[in-house]
């Protein structure tokens, strides 16, 4: 008579070393908020009541149940239309005397200031209410997370204790792992990984893999022209103002 105690033990034993795969999922859900909502409470307070949303690397770095998360640089504030942006901007350049660091299509950056109520708040950035091709600066907290590139980016901040985050928020940046859910631009996108491999950040191959199949579905005509941008801004003088804007549009928006 056969002995099928070993078989059943070998059997269980390659049932525990055979760790489930994780699928990733769609949709968002509602996280605690373990740290960093005293440093931008001011920000909060003055940009809620208008409508606006602050959402990406703080709320990230707010959310975050890594061990030891990276800091947000700065607080990126969204404007749900163009009067709230000009308001806000009238606040914190005339009430809170902050200066402008620069400004472009998509945001206006202030400077860090050491005085007033914002003495102690991270830099402070004002996205403009833009909404192009794949590029949605503007809408529900879910519509402009849904623009996000990466899993672990995607994070707003709902109120003093909680954030709302991408499904796969909690498993990716436990682990920190880039898993690309939008790519505006194959070549874009690829230098974010880079960015953000260099902070700890592992993309896995099958996230790369994406980024060439994206490049692979342009059309001839997108990719010429990224290409001779690029081509011409490495040799020579380089590219010209109107050159760089055209280029920054083609890697936001399909």
């Amino acid at each position: 008579m056969a002995d099928d105690t070993n078989t059943d033990v070998t059997d269980q034993v390659h049932k525990e070393q055979k760790k489930p795969v994780y699928e990733s999922r769609e949709g968002f859900e509602t996280v605690p908020i373990y740290r960093g909502f005293y440093e931008i409470k001011k920000i909060f307070e003055i940009t809620q009541p208008l409508g606006a949303i602050i959402c990406g690397g703080y709320a990230r770095y707010c959310a975050s149940n890594h061990k030891n998360p990276l800091v947000g640089a700065d607080v990126d504030v969204y404007c749900p239309d163009d009067e709230t942006f000009e308001r806000l901007k009238t606040i914190f350049t005339v009430d809170h005397k902050l200066e402008i660091k620069h400004e472009n299509e998509m945001a206006l950056t202030f400077k860090k200031t050491t005085e007033g109520h914002l003495a102690h708040t991270p830099i402070i950035q004002l996205i403009k209410p833009i909404k192009e091709g794949r590029v949605v600066a503007v809408g529900s907290m879910e519509d402009i997370l849904s623009n996000f590139d990466f899993s672990v980016v995607r994070a707003g901040i709902i109120n003093d204790h909680e954030c709302m985050v991408d499904a796969d928020f909690i498993h990716d940046e436990e682990r920190r792992i880039l898993r690309l859910k939008n790519i505006h631009c194959p070549i874009s996108s690829t230098l974010r990984c880079m960015k953000y491999s260099s902070k700890g950040y592992w993309l896995p191959p099958f996230q790369c893999l994406k980024l060439f199949t994206d490049w692979d579905g342009r059309s001839d005509e997108y990719r010429q022209k990224l290409y001779d941008f690029l081509d011409e801004a490495q040799d020579g003088e380089g590219l010209s103002q109107e050159q760089v804007n055209e280029m920054e549009k083609m890697m936001r928006v399909d």
